[in-house]
């Protein structure tokens, strides 16, 4: 009986062993599924970038300056090409009207309001002007 109890004793003891190795196997795989997705959310969030001009920070998707006018440059202008197009041509105010009345008179950009034109040619002036 005392050898009985004994052998008994190691198989509990394995038992009790294997269901802690398991748990801790399971733990680390659990907190390293955990770290990963919190590092893949990480990664997925962008950068933030600054132009080095004027040090405001660029829109993430467009690329372009995120100063005064820039949310009706980006409805007007970025809806029809690529943004690397305003990025790399520097112009002063009478440039880029010149620019705006070629796209209406050649490519068919509709005719902005006033208001809507100044605020244009006020942001492609500041911040993409010679």
């Amino acid at each position: 009986m005392n050898r009985f109890m004994r052998v008994l004793g190691q198989i509990a003891f394995v038992i009790v062993l294997d269901a802690l190795v398991i748990g801790v196997i399971y733990y680390e795989a659990e907190r390293s599924k955990v770290a990963l997705a919190n590092a893949q959310a990480e990664a997925a969030k962008p950068v933030a970038m600054f132009d080095p001009r004027t040090g405001l920070e660029l829109n993430h998707r467009t690329r372009l300056i995120m100063g005064d006018g820039y949310p009706v440059v980006e409805r007007e202008c970025a809806q029809c090409h690529p943004t690397q197009i305003i990025r790399s041509y520097r112009a002063n105010r009478e440039e880029w009207l010149d620019a705006i009345r070629w796209m209406q008179d050649e490519k068919g950009l509709k005719t902005f309001d006033s208001k809507t034109e100044d605020t244009i040619l006020t942001y492609l002036e500041n911040y993409y002007g010679k």
